[in-house]
């Protein structure tokens, strides 16, 4: 059995490798769920190896701690994915629970609320921890109930709103999650002395480098389709100087009197604004965590979706829209 922990580590860090590869914007969500899985695999291996229950219940802890932030970073990814937005605030609540449980699922040995009992056992080939369970253990199976709901109900949500960029996305991602429930839900039903959910996490990883890799070559195309249908035009990409201070009110008002504004995309709207305040390409760039040259792209098209070839005609078009 330890040499399953072994190989399903090993390929963890192979994964993990991996991933630096696939994906060139560095996630963070993405880079910290392989490392959850690595952890998480890395303390079955350790623990199946034990001799002593006391490194037994500290490895039992390095699993629990990949364990219970892992669906947190899922479900990180999967709003990331689907384009769904959140209060920063949300992640702060769900890493404050994630802690809480994680304290209660690593007291084993220490205090009587997880485990009432616990000892160790050799059991083909590898140890295996033999718990009877305490008060709090039902906790942990609420918080993955909670999780696994919810990235449930956003999958639908998205699939509903067509948030998610292709068929081919949503599928893998359904697989993904709806994957691990029921591998979860086997080994809840099932006698077993071998944790499948490291194979389910490993099939996981496999899976999030092939979809990341479809989504970066979805992007690669459609910047590119987009740089060909982008038609050249003299337009002045340098930051445009008002002879007044252009404020956040100010900009408020071209949005609201300028109808010739509808028929800009959000994504439009969102540079536009920030071109008014006076920020400049790359600034834009990094202010919406996207490429310069799409920048330089949007603001090609929006330029031509309102006729102006000069910067001067801009700044006579938004003179009439900030006058009081």
């Amino acid at each position: 059995m330890s040499i399953f922990y072994g190989i399903a580590c090993f390929l963890s860090i192979i994964l993990l490798i991996a991933y630096f590869f696939v994906d060139k914007k560095r996630e963070k969500g993405l880079m910290l769920l392989f490392i959850s899985i690595l952890v998480c695999n890395t303390g079955y291996f350790l623990l199946s190896l034990s001799k002593t229950l006391t490194f037994a219940l500290i490895s039992n802890s390095i699993a629990y701690i990949g364990n219970v932030f892992l669906p947190f970073f899922m479900l990180m990814m999967i709003l990331n994915v689907c384009n769904i937005k959140r209060q920063k605030i949300l992640k702060y609540i769900l890493i404050g629970i994630g802690t809480i449980i994680l304290f209660i699922a690593t007291s084993g040995g220490y205090l009587p609320i997880y485990y009432k009992d616990v000892s160790l056992e050799i059991i083909e080939g590898g140890a295996k921890l033999v718990k009877e369970y305490g008060s709090l253990h039902s906790l942990y199976f609420v918080y993955l109930f909670g999780y696994m709901v919810s990235m449930v109900a956003i999958l639908i949500y998205s699939i509903i709103h067509k948030k998610i960029t292709s068929k081919m996305h949503a599928s893998f991602l359904c697989v993904i999650v709806f994957g691990n429930i029921l591998v979860w839900l086997i080994e809840q039903f099932i006698d077993h002395n071998f944790e499948f959910l490291c194979i389910s996490y490993i099939l996981n990883e496999c899976l999030l480098l092939i979809l990341y890799g479809m989504i970066r070559e979805f992007e690669l195309i459609k910047t590119k389709n987009m740089k060909e249908n982008v038609e050249p035009i003299n337009v002045d990409m340098s930051v445009l100087e008002f002879e007044e201070k252009i404020t956040e009110e100010q900009v408020a008002l071209v949005f609201t009197n300028w109808k010739e504004l509808d028929i800009l995309t959000n994504r439009e709207k969102e540079i536009f604004k920030y071109v008014l305040l006076g920020y400049k390409r790359k600034e834009i760039a990094t202010t919406l965590f996207i490429a310069d040259s799409s920048v330089k792209n949007h603001i090609t098209k929006i330029f031509k979706k309102l006729s102006i070839d000069k910067k001067s005609e801009l700044f006579i078009e938004i003179k009439k829209y900030i006058k009081n």
